[in-house]
């Protein structure tokens, strides 16, 4: 079993595809954001890797694009000559809402439905098994179990998902400031963040209970293909353990840190023995951790610079 990271200068021009031992070549990057300006044309030059690269495999592990669901296609086609077999797990961006849509449509019906046109399958609905390895995924969630307590803001806050400065400053928030008015210090009205799920998510239900029933899924996911495959590979797009959160970071950022991801994620993939590799994105900054026999990866693309990991599994 090897692992590769392949930074797109070492890739040569009408050098064809990097010949491999047979087995399982699956190519792994995450956070396109084909929606955003700078994102398109590095997304770009990543497409034209994973060309040149090849493989059996290829996930894209959240963030393909925002709310605009022609660009997602546009995203998805950028791989549209790739042979191999092609899944996605949908980001938080992927759940932004037009119009009278909700998130829940998006993720369970419309964003399945535009991938399947392109080729795509959504792993967070159709768990895979090839040459006897499982590929699973989810676009996990947030419950604020990854907040910074140093930061002493009121847990209201993150449900709101604005920091006490940002309530001030937008408005409208005015019940929210006078409940916590003997919490909140100056410092606190000093940081204005805001998390933009909060104005572009519609969930219909608590991130708490999203969170809850996705990890009811992927566990009951995770149960039935142990039975049968010899080794697991995951894709979840928020974190599944604190210590991938970047450390040693502003406030606004530290503010941020609530949204990455929730430890029920890690615990949920601690159960099983048979995960040999988790895959993550969201928070743009790479990252890599052992727990037990798991290795975990955060790809780390940023808006200006994508990441192509490259994980072959022998027969």
């Amino acid at each position: 079993m090897k692992l590769q990271n392949i930074p797109f200068g070492q890739v040569l021009a009408g050098a064809g595809r990097i010949r491999y031992n047979p087995g399982v070549r699956i190519l792994v990057t995450a956070d396109l954001h084909y929606d955003i300006k700078r994102s398109r044309e590095p997304a770009e030059r990543l497409a034209e890797t994973v060309r040149r690269v090849g493989g059996d495999v290829l996930v894209l592990v959240g963030d393909t694009a925002g709310a605009d669901l022609e660009v997602f296609r546009e995203g998805l086609q950028l791989f549209s000559d790739f042979p191999g077999q092609k899944f996605l797990v949908p980001g938080n961006h992927c759940l932004w809402c037009t119009g009278n849509e909700t998130s829940i449509e998006r993720y369970e019906n419309l964003i399945p439905a535009l991938a399947a046109e392109e080729n795509f399958v959504v792993l967070d609905h159709n768990p895979a098994e090839i040459n006897g390895v499982g590929l699973l995924g989810s676009i996990g969630w947030y419950d604020y179990s990854f907040r910074d307590e140093s930061l002493g803001i009121p847990l209201d806050f993150y449900r709101e998902k604005l920091s006490p400065g940002a309530a001030r400053y937008f408005g409208g928030h005015e019940e929210l400031l006078a409940r916590h008015r003997d919490t909140i210090t100056e410092k606190h009205l000093a940081l204005g963040a805001r998390w933009m799920d909060g104005w572009r998510v519609k969930l219909e239900t608590t991130d708490e209970m999203f969170l809850n029933n996705l990890m009811e899924k992927l566990d009951r996911q995770l149960r039935d293909i142990s039975s049968r495959a010899r080794q697991i590979v995951v894709f979840v797009h928020h974190l599944p353990f604190l210590e991938l959160v970047p450390k040693d970071r502003p406030d606004r950022f530290l503010f941020a840190a609530a949204f990455l991801g929730s430890e029920k994620i890690g615990e949920i993939l601690l159960k099983y023995d048979k995960i040999s590799h988790v895959y993550c994105g969201h928070s743009h900054w790479p990252g890599e951790i052992q727990r037990c026999q798991m290795k975990i990866i955060n790809v780390g693309s940023t808006y200006i610079e994508k990441q192509l990991k490259v994980l072959e599994i022998e027969n």
